[in-house]
């Protein structure tokens, strides 16, 4: 094999975990997720939290949705970060979903108007994004196996309209193929979604790079429109290559496409930053700012779904709290988006800032389905002390990171029980409570609703407990 030839196999699969080529590319896409090759998973350096995809949907704002995706953009380049692999924009095509969380929306167009706000402005930063996942991609139990069978009408009204807005109008500099099989072929193998449509049909001019892991024949993937397998493969699929060539089932023209959009990537997204030093952390003025940019776009993304006039709690001195979800907070979703941050604010805390006097018990365990008996007596002991001194009750519930996250699917639209069963008994003692919802997908409300008050916050970044209080 000639020096080109081999030099063009080698660019095709990814430098490490972290590398295309010469570049640095980040999970998002509500943070900078920076680790260095060979880390263990969430090892990765201190950045800004924003709320994620599921929350800031409901602000309904591009405006506030560039604002983001240029503070992540700041973080990136003080990260050494070329490309942050966002935004995600697979249609919800179930609540049960354990990746909702990271999607914006049900809604294509909505999806398709806050993708282009994000890449746009991000982009203009110097800072390249991913589009993903494409496509048809709407399920994590069995997501690397699942076969997503979807007619053609439904799959460019619905599954593909959001991606072909950001492709067209944003122009995103590469494009994350699923894990999943689209119609019979692997996503990461299937020409008609990588080369008929994308390419031919839509004009994309950008990069194509797997999802980790997502690449099985690589020369299929690259014969198929892919440009690059993500992560390094230590090697294993070098031969293949070769052997496709050899035999013409992979034609050398294809290969030399994959490996220049891969440097006219470098090109564009290399200039200026820190290619093969150590990283760096982002300087404390960005987060400072971050972080209250985050509290806003908090404070305008949670939903009042409820309210017989239970809130807002203007001049009341004191509030009891219950649910462990106000004292260990879930602001954000598990997996490959997790963001390592130095600061959670604590609603508690933003509380007793304000001169409120908090009482506060857990009421349940947060990471256990099972029910505490020791908690629910406690709860319930100060829920009767808080009627009979009329102070309002605020009850922190939702799911929680074992309800739902990353690589697995709900099983049960419902509350789990240990939160379920002490609400019905909390009810019975004291009817002055409103409910803080906490959770990346919506669940069965039933219940809840008999609260007063219902308020949405979604998972609400590393500033929800501010912008709650």
């Amino acid at each position: 094999m000639d020096q080109n030839l081999e030099e063009m196999c080698r660019l095709v699969t990814g430098k490490g975990a972290w590398h295309i080529g010469k570049l640095q590319v980040s999970d998002g896409p509500h943070g900078v997720r920076a680790q260095e090759d060979g880390a263990k998973n969430n090892d990765s350096y201190e950045a800004t939290c924003f709320p994620t995809a599921s929350s800031v949907a409901c602000s309904w704002d591009p405006v506030l949705i560039g604002q983001m995706a240029e503070g992540i953009a700041k973080e990136a380049k003080e990260l050494g970060v070329s490309v942050v692999l966002g935004p995600g924009i697979n249609i919800k095509r179930s609540p049960l979903c354990g990746r909702n969380f990271e999607y914006y929306s049900e809604d294509p167009f909505l999806a398709g108007e806050l993708a282009v706000a994000y890449i746009r402005s991000m982009q203009k930063r110097g800072v390249g994004t991913s589009l993903k996942h494409f496509a048809g991609n709407n399920q994590e139990t069995h997501r690397m196996t699942s076969n997503s069978m979807i007619d053609e009408r439904a799959m460019h009204e619905i599954y593909l309209a959001a991606f072909e807005q950001a492709v067209k109008r944003a122009r995103p500099a590469t494009v994350m193929a699923g894990y999943n099989y689209l119609n019979g072929v692997p996503a990461c193998e299937n020409k008609e979604l990588l080369t008929d449509i994308l390419r031919d049909r839509w004009g994309y001019e950008g990069l194509v790079m797997s999802d980790w892991g997502a690449c099985v024949d690589l020369p299929a993937c690259i014969r198929a429109g892919m440009d690059v397998e993500m992560p390094d493969s230590n090697g294993n699929h070098f031969k293949d290559l070769s052997n496709a060539i050899k035999t013409g089932k992979l034609p050398v023209s294809k290969l030399a496409e994959a490996a220049q959009r891969i440097k006219e990537l470098e090109e564009t997204y290399g200039r200026g930053q820190r290619i093969g030093k150590r990283l760096n952390c982002v300087v404390p003025e960005t987060r400072c700012r971050n972080h209250e940019l985050a509290e806003k776009i908090e404070e305008e993304s949670a939903v009042l779904l409820q309210n017989d006039g239970f809130l807002p709690l203007k001049g009341k001195k004191e509030i009891l709290i219950l649910g462990d979800l106000a004292f260990h907070p879930r602001i954000q979703g598990g997996g490959s988006s997790h963001i390592h941050t130095e600061r959670v604010d604590s609603v508690i805390k933003a509380l007793e800032k304000e001169h409120v006097t908090v009482h506060f018990a857990r009421g349940y365990q947060s990471t256990s389905w099972k029910r505490n008996k020791k908690l629910e007596k406690e709860a319930l002991l100060l829920a009767k002390e808080a009627k009979e001194r009329k102070i309002p009750v605020l009850f922190f519930g939702g799911l929680t990171d074992i309800a739902e996250g990353e690589g697995y699917d709900r099983e049960s639209f419902s509350l789990p029980q240990n939160q379920s069963v002490l609400l019905q008994e909390l009810l019975k003692v004291n009817d002055n409570m409103g409910f803080i919802s906490i959770s990346g997908s919506p669940y069965e409300m039933q219940l809840v609703c008999r609260c007063r008050a219902v308020l949405q916050l979604y998972l609400g970044g590393e500033a929800a407990g501010t912008a709650c209080a």
